[in-house]
């Protein structure tokens, strides 16, 4: 519906462009920072019956990429990061709400959809953040990091 695609949209991507608008406004008198956004493999692959969210999340990758450019002048440099499965609270917490049998075979058929063949872990979303913030990619700004498990083994199929 209209009414969802416009509360996706707000949400994954105004937000990023308002908190990134309100962080700038800190970093170039201090002389520079770092931003971090956060995408979604939805982004780079599409997000089947998610059209708007996986549209949203790639609109952050192509903002991530703009923000660069516009804002390395002032030492400010701006990534991204684009998760594939990740079991957060919030995935956990929804799959303790059905049932057993139910939740096994959904996290089952997402995780079979991944290379590595399951989801990923907090941290390793953590970790290349710590890497965007440091000083370790002081020459990088404008790029999205995919950590998505590697492609699908049906992809890899002739």
């Amino acid at each position: 519906s209209v009414n969802g695609w416009n509360t996706v949209i707000q949400i994954n991507l105004n937000g990023v462009f308002l908190g990134s608008k309100w962080a700038v406004k800190h970093m170039i008198p201090q002389g520079g920072g770092v931003i971090i956004n956060i995408a979604s493999a939805a982004g780079v692959h599409g997000a089947t019956m998610m059209s708007h969210y996986g549209a949203a999340k790639a609109a952050v990758m192509n903002l991530t990429k703009a923000h660069a450019a516009a804002w390395a002048k002032h030492g400010i440099r701006v990534n991204c990061i684009a998760p594939g499965p990740v079991e957060t609270e919030g995935y956990i917490e929804v799959l303790t709400k059905m049932d057993k049998a139910a939740a096994d075979k959904a996290y089952k058929a997402v995780a079979s959809r991944v290379a590595l063949q399951r989801w990923g872990k907090v941290h390793e979303i953590a970790y290349p953040a710590i890497f965007l913030a440091s000083d370790a990619s002081s020459f990088m700004t404008g790029e999205t990091i995919v950590v998505d498990g590697g492609p699908s083994p049906r992809e890899m199929e002739g």
